[in-house]
């Protein structure tokens, strides 16, 4: 059986630039762990399955940003379609499995989805234990919260975010600056007008760094 493996859509970054993106891949095919890069304007990959058993992708746009994730199952359909929301727990999994494949393998994401809808909100470091421990309890799967992260010291604009479900900001001279609230990660939002980038790095424990640089070229 032949897969199809693409992000969902464009990102809100190349929809605005207009300018298309390369990505870094890893994914695991069951028994180990396989990395390669798309070139700008291709952005699927295909894939012959040929274990029975749970396979995880992972893209991230200009080799190092936030990941775009997915899964594919026995049973499941042809085209797996990455999200962002699944990008993070994807890209977990795909670093567990490079020293413990066997655990990961025998994973059900569709069966994980039914008790935990939203895998963003995993608590990535409390699950990878009991993975590796074998102690996985699927109806308490230990979850995050959403923090507020601050706003305040970012310029005036709108700034787009890498990707659609996590809001734009828009920061004004009227109104406060305000937050934006996020589950632990890191993320990314451009400027355009100004031609700068802003990072947020929130950590597990509620602290978070954010900074402004030059937007990445690409």
């Amino acid at each position: 059986m032949t897969l199809i493996i693409s992000p969902y859509s464009d990102t809100p970054w190349e929809e605005v630039s207009g300018k298309e993106m390369w990505y870094k891949v890893k994914w695991f095919d069951g028994n180990k762990v396989e990395t390669l890069y798309l070139d700008r304007g291709v952005w699927s990959m295909d894939v012959e399955v040929g274990r029975s058993s749970l396979l995880v992708f992972a893209f991230y746009p200009l080799g190092d940003m936030e990941p775009l994730g997915g899964f594919w199952e026995p049973g499941g359909k042809s085209h797996v379609w990455l999200s962002p929301e699944e990008g993070y727990f994807a890209s977990m999994l795909i670093s567990v499995a490079e020293t413990y494949p066997m655990p990961v393998s025998n994973l059900s994401v569709k069966r994980l989805k039914e008790a935990v809808p939203d895998l963003g909100a995993i608590d990535r470091g409390a699950f990878v234990y009991s993975l590796i421990e074998g102690k996985l309890d699927k109806e308490k799967i230990p979850l995050y919260k959403k923090y507020k992260v601050p706003l305040d010291g970012v310029p005036k604009g709108k700034w787009v975010s890498l990707y659609s479900h996590s809001s734009s900001i828009v920061v004004s001279d009227v109104f406060e600056p305000g937050t934006v609230s996020l589950f632990p990660g890191v993320y990314h939002y451009i400027s355009f007008e100004r031609n700068l980038m802003l990072t947020v790095n929130l950590e597990e424990d509620g602290r978070y760094y954010t900074k402004i640089s030059a937007p990445r070229e690409w």
